[in-house]
């Protein structure tokens, strides 16, 4: 819930006089907006005279007002779909709304987009721009209950379309198809980011590393849907046909998240020399630099892994499984290789293939990295966010 509404930090004037008097960021969590909306944040900066981000804390709300944006505290509630919670949120979200009345409200994933459609319900003012980072429950719902929220929230992703002004962001081709074909969205008002886009200057390309035997990398959540079972799997099946490597795991235990693998889960992964657990990690490009090959086996709902291009921009081949998001940056066979989902003996042949042939990983990596510069960057994603807006305002 909002922390009284505090509002902490002043940003220093920098935008035009006509850039769009306020915009509102709404987005889960602090730590999640510095991970990968760097960018995005910079760019609103640079095109509104007040940038509010409206987020939970978990002590870093220092670095975002330093990128020139003011807090407002709010928990989205992110680990529970129940009505009640979701409603306080809610209204929590639409007292914040009514008090800093801002020109246009940008809904960052799932959580926020259903939160803020409900708080919104009888306020046709703001602009409204929909950013999904992936389609998450939308494309993978299983259960009864999943089904339950994707129904709620392909509603909250309609009814936000069909607001007067809006504006839709996805991350690649194939959640633009589903949610045109689930929501109604209007073609003509989107666009398609690279990602949240890295630097390639910070995460410049690293010679490869001289391990022997060579050393496979996951970055990312341990959580169900990343696939890291599977992957555990193919390096359990790769090694005992022979090939030698090391598994190295990083990412913490999202607590938050139902999908999260228990820590006694993970150690005994653990059991085996094979693979080994680092937890969070700060400096991801010291995982680059001493791994050879990066692997993420996801199931479905990702938009365009950051840790994926994070990996490339540092000239690592890269092995994924066949959804969207993974399968619009890596061409088979050229950046790396595309194996079907929940396949550990495919994922398996495709580890084999790049562990035992040093040449291949040099080919595959510098591919990777160009693949990176040609539309995936930093300032790609800044450039395409100013249009976008510049566009939402002629609305």
């Amino acid at each position: 819930m909002a922390s009284g509404g505090t509002n902490r930090g002043v940003r220093a004037g920098g935008a035009s006089n006509d850039a769009l008097p306020k915009v509102m960021l709404c987005i889960t969590e602090d730590w999640f907006a510095l991970s990968h909306f760097k960018p995005l944040i910079r760019a609103l900066v640079g095109i509104t005279r007040e940038l509010v981000v409206v987020t939970r804390s978990s002590g870093r709300v220092a670095e975002i007002e330093a990128l020139g944006a003011r807090v407002v505290e709010l928990d989205y509630l992110r680990s529970t779909a129940h009505p009640l919670k979701v409603w306080q949120a809610a209204r929590a979200l639409r007292k914040i709304i009514g008090f800093e009345k801002p020109n246009c409200i940008h809904l960052v994933a799932l959580k926020p987009i259903v939160t803020g459609a409900m708080a919104l319900a009888a306020n046709r003012q703001p602009s409204v721009a929909i950013h999904l980072t992936g389609l998450g429950l939308l494309s993978i719902a299983s259960t009864p209950r999943e089904k339950v929220v994707r129904r709620i929230a392909t509603a909250a992703v309609r009814t936000l379309l069909r607001r007067p002004r809006s504006w839709l962001f996805v991350e690649n081709e194939d959640d633009l198809a589903v949610i045109t074909k689930q929501a109604a969205a209007a073609a003509a008002h989107v666009t398609v980011l690279g990602g949240a886009g890295v630097d390639p200057d910070v995460f410049s390309s690293q010679p490869p590393p001289a391990n022997d035997p060579p050393t496979v990398a996951f970055v990312g959540r341990m959580i169900r849907s990343k696939g890291v079972d599977t992957l555990v799997e193919a390096a359990r099946l790769a090694q005992s046909s022979g090939t030698s490597l090391r598994l190295e795991l990083y990412g913490k235990i999202d607590h938050g998240n139902p999908e999260a693998f228990t820590e006694a889960e993970i150690r005994v992964w653990e059991s085996n020399s094979l693979t080994r657990w680092h937890g969070h990690v700060d400096d991801v490009r010291q995982v680059w630099s001493r791994s050879d090959i990066f692997v993420m086996a996801p199931l479905g709902g990702e938009g365009m892994p950051r840790a994926m291009l994070e990996a490339a921009s540092c000239g690592r081949p890269l092995i994924v499984t066949d959804v969207p998001g993974c399968r619009t940056f890596v061409r088979n066979g050229v950046e790396g290789f595309v194996v079907p989902t929940a396949d550990p003996q495919a994922l398996a042949d495709a580890i084999r293939q790049l562990a035992t042939d040093p040449h291949l990983r040099a080919r595959m990596g510098a591919a990777a990295r160009e693949r990176v510069l040609s539309a995936f960057t930093e300032a790609h994603v800044m450039t395409d966010v100013t249009r976008a807006y510049e566009a939402l305002r002629r609305l």
